[in-house]
């Protein structure tokens, strides 16, 4: 498994990708992509920022 943010048109995404080995080779692959979102309102004093990172509230 992978996480990654790349970006795409100067505009930031973050990736997953889950990955299946089979004798030392990638045999499987699928990834998600995401655009950065803030916590909803009702989840906002769960939630804490990740260092380094500006995302506003959804």
């Amino acid at each position: 498994m992978s996480e990654c943010v790349i970006t795409y048109n100067g505009v930031p995404s973050y990736s997953v990708s889950i990955m299946e080995f089979a004798h030392g080779h990638v045999v499987h692959e699928t990834q998600y992509f995401a655009d950065a979102f803030g916590a909803p309102e009702w989840r906002t004093a769960l939630a804490e920022p990740m260092p380094g990172r500006n995302i506003a509230t959804a």
